[in-house]
């Protein structure tokens, strides 16, 4: 028969190990986060393939047709597009999933016990299934534009995984926050949107140094997801460059607050209850 313990210090390694015992509950909240996104709509999740697709041409016209980056583009300019928003959506998701942790989960955290960093696990699980789905999309765009990726295609899917953990402990760090101030909740879906704009996903750090200028370059350089999403288009687009110092930049971001946010989140979860 196994025992629960809990600690309310959380100064050893029980939480730890409680984290590796409850991680098929992980993959329950995955199940139930993609379920209930999808339950009752006529077209299903469908939508992770709608969704995308409309936002690659929203951002095509706003960058491509008005802002002119698509001139000098030697491979279809919606698939650069599209490979840019797959690495992106997947950091904005595990960031707001992950963000909206206590309250989105507060009654079930009320009453049962297991190590809270489950919970936004789980979400990040979902948010890598929608990405699989974007992924399929992707190569069906290849196809249809004739277009023949590098041997670095096979890169793609392990730079996925750090744009994932570093939404994932971004919003961990933020979800602190959103339990004595609400109002981020709101704010949120307004800065992923911002986000999405002040990111290189519909053009490259070469065009912002050539187009704009080596300050305005800088500016995105601190962006924490630029390094992973060029990295990311790097792996798919032929012509890409690879950026080390914005990958560097992203790293730096991932392994700073992976403790700070971890410390943050450990201490809220055990005085969260008093204040949702």
């Amino acid at each position: 028969m196994q025992k629960t313990i809990i600690e309310p210090n959380g100064k050893s390694f029980q939480y730890w190990k409680d984290l590796w015992r409850y991680r098929e509950l992980a993959l329950n909240f995955a199940k139930r986060d993609f379920t209930v996104r999808y339950k009752q709509t006529f077209i299903g999740f469908g939508w992770s393939i709608i969704n995308p697709i409309i936002n690659m041409l929203i951002m095509t016209f706003i960058f491509g047709n008005l802002a002119g980056f698509s001139e000098n583009s030697e491979a279809p300019y919606q698939m650069i597009v599209y490979a840019g928003l797959i690495p992106w959506t997947l950091f904005s998701r595990a960031f707001s999933l992950a963000a909206g942790t206590f309250v989105s989960n507060a009654e079930l955290m009320k009453k049962v016990y297991f190590p809270r960093l489950i919970a936004p696990l789980g979400s990040s699980i979902t948010s890598l299934i929608d990405t699989a789905i974007s992924f399929a999309v992707l190569f069906l765009l290849m196809l249809f534009y004739h277009y023949t990726p590098s041997p670095r295609i096979l890169l793609a899917p392990i730079m996925l995984i750090p744009a994932m953990f570093l939404g994932m402990f971004l919003g961990l760090f933020v979800s602190v926050f959103t339990i004595k101030y609400r109002d981020l909740i709101q704010v949120i879906p307004l800065l992923v949107q911002i986000g999405q704009y002040a990111t290189p996903v519909a053009y490259s750090m070469n065009d912002i140094r050539t187009k704009i200028s080596a300050k305005a370059a800088f500016a995105f350089l601190i962006n924490p997801a630029t390094g992973f999403v060029s990295a990311f288009k790097w792996c798919v687009i032929k012509t890409e460059v690879f950026d080390w110092r914005s990958f560097l930049i992203s790293f730096v971001w991932l392994i700073a607050f992976i403790p700070i946010a971890t410390k943050l989140f450990r201490k809220a979860e055990r005085t969260f209850v008093d204040l949702v």
